[in-house]
């Protein structure tokens, strides 16, 4: 066996890198992590997406050199405790689960820098994700959180936030504060206006707004003269001012899009 592979059975092989970092077991029809995993301990990308899995077992958290994890469309209702130890993690994606919490252990994964929490059941997540300053991307949509989360106003390096899909009917002013965002996604929330400060943001190239309540489109959108895609459709608009199509090179809009059909 070639080095670094560890006990692999033979049908997995040809999904483990010849020097055992990289092990891709996405879409298996996979019910249990496979024990062999524990022995590659130089592991860093570990892909576990589209699977059946509904726990992760313990020993997992001894891979410590592991940078990358995908657990994402499993059948997972909790993760452990221990996730947290796995500090040299950059990229935890936990999508389309069926949590309804996550530790405050994540809190300690500081060189994080993408983190997918979205499509779950979650109607809170921990302060201690505030910590996460490293944090570039953020993915909270698809939950039912009814408000945005107050540490998030710590994460002020992030480029892409998205919130779609929960029940939101506010957002802050701090986050106008997030200014090196670039993509914001706020659709398919109970939001029936947007305020001014959001005309702060000017490196936003993506704002989707579709699918709340809105009634006008506010003037300080032509502040965000880096925009490239706005989305307005599922609202309750029935005039797009002329200067809109001036500002943005691809414009989506619609009084009837349904957002359901998204």
């Amino acid at each position: 066996m070639r080095r670094g592979r560890g006990d692999v059975p033979p049908e997995f092989r040809s999904s483990v890198s010849d020097d055992g970092t990289t092990v891709r077991l996405g879409s298996r029809r996979l019910d249990s992590v496979p024990k062999w995993l524990g022995n590659l301990t130089a592991l860093a990308l570990l892909d576990l997406r589209y699977n059946r899995l509904t726990a992760v077992p313990d020993w997992l958290g001894n891979l410590t050199a592991l940078t990358m994890l995908d657990l994402r469309g499993n059948q997972l209702t909790a993760v452990p405790d221990w996730l947290g130890n796995l500090s040299a993690l950059t990229t935890l994606d936990l999508r389309g689960n069926q949590l309804t919490a996550v530790p405050e252990s994540l809190g300690s994964l500081t060189a994080l820098r993408a983190l997918d929490l979205g499509v779950n059941q979650l109607t809170a997540v921990p302060e201690s994700l505030g910590n996460l300053t490293a944090l570039t991307e953020l993915h909270l949509g698809g939950n039912q959180l009814t408000a945005v989360p107050g540490w998030l106003e710590n994460l002020t390096a992030l480029t892409t936030l998205d919130l779609h899909g929960n029940q939101l009917t506010a957002v802050p002013d701090w986050l106008g504060n997030l200014t090196a965002l670039r993509v914001l996604d706020l659709h398919g929330n109970q939001l029936t206006a947007v305020p001014g400060w959001l005309g702060n943001l000017t490196a936003l190239r993506v704002l989707d707004l579709s699918g709340n309540q809105l009634t006008a489109v506010p003037d300080w959108l032509r502040n965000l003269t880096a925009l490239t895609m706005l989305d307005l459709g599922g609202n309750q608009l029935t005039v797009v001012p002329g200067w809109l199509g001036k500002l943005i090179t691809e414009l989506r809009w619609s009084s009837t899009h349904d957002p359901s059909s998204r």
